[in-house]
């Protein structure tokens, strides 16, 4: 029979830029929006882009905030 990757369709699923909307409470619509382009043009994650823009060093967001935030499991449940 057919089987899903699992492994696949979570990389598809981080990978959409759309993800980045779990962001605005924190980081706001604006910064959110634009991290999501970000990530878009350089073909990273949302996740690579919080963290190189300083907002974990910065202290408005904790790597296991981020992580919740941008859980995509937890997002579809």
């Amino acid at each position: 029979g057919i089987a899903a990757d699992e492994a696949r369709a979570r990389e598809f699923a981080e990978g959409s830029p759309s993800v980045a909307t779990a962001l605005n409470p924190v980081l706001g619509y604006e910064e959110a929006a634009s991290i999501a382009k970000q990530a878009l043009a350089e073909r990273t994650s949302i996740r690579q882009v919080v963290i190189e823009r300083g907002h974990v060093d910065s202290g408005k967001v904790s790597l296991e905030e981020l992580d919740r935030l941008l859980d995509v499991m937890e997002m579809t449940r």
